[in-house]
């Protein structure tokens, strides 16, 4: 059982569903979570199965339709768009299986997108070391089309990690990549967890993607197992 000081992130009795004219689809059924401060999390389900709905219900990207879900103690059903946004630009980082890179500037402006956007200063010595532990430090003038499918996640997670957020999500991480860049990331989250003590919601369609992780939540047809 985690003590609830310990839990940085939980949801409650979360359901989603999605009306279809007539229709309804019933995405998440009744789902409850802790996710412990400096934790591993996975989120392992098929493809269909409701987990990246999930991910973007507790990242406050998507809201469930009922259920709340809180951030170190604070309900986002409470909180405006505004401080939503604050909130998560202060305290989250995102990587994307689709990357989203924005084509037409270089790799660096991409990472530094997030200190740009939320007018914060970053950690020069922390980007140098992003860039060494990721081997991106060579692409940084070289724009997302020069990069191979690798080398754009790689940066992705750069930009995710720049502000050192207290959570990052991470939806199919390594879902289009080799065994070699698969390493890497997981690799690196690994390090990040243990020395910045980064909290990772990872979903994934990997059941072993990463060893020593602290939960593996399971999810089918929209219900889940913690284990």
């Amino acid at each position: 059982m985690i003590k609830k000081d310990e839990i940085i992130l939980s949801c409650d009795d979360i359901s989603k569903s999605y009306e279809n004219g007539n229709s309804r689809t019933n995405v998440l059924k009744h789902v409850s979570i802790e996710i412990k401060n400096e934790s591993v999390n996975l989120i392992y389900g098929k493809s269909g199965s409701g987990k990246t709905t999930l991910l973007n219900i507790l990242a406050g990207i998507d809201k469930a339709s009922q259920g709340n879900v809180y951030y170190c103690g604070k309900r986002y059903g409470s909180m405006g768009e505004s401080k939503l946004a604050k909130l998560r630009g202060n305290n989250f980082g995102f990587v994307f299986q689709g990357y989203h890179l924005i084509p037409r500037i270089s790799v660096e402006e991409n990472i530094l997108c997030p200190a740009y956007i939320n007018g914060k200063k970053y950690d020069r010595e922390y980007y140098a070391y992003l860039l060494q532990e990721l081997g991106i430090n060579k692409l940084t003038k070289k724009t997302s089309y020069q990069l191979s499918g690798g080398e754009q996640q790689r940066v992705a997670i750069a930009r995710a990690m720049l502000l050192k957020p207290k959570i990052v999500f991470a939806d199919e991480p390594t879902g289009n990549l080799d065994s070699e860049n698969t390493m890497i990331i997981t690799e690196l989250f690994s390090k990040l967890n243990k020395e910045y003590k980064t909290t990772y919601i990872i979903v994934t369609h990997e059941e072993n993607l990463m060893e020593n992780c602290t939960q593996t939540i399971r999810i089918k047809d929209g219900e889940i197992t913690v284990e």
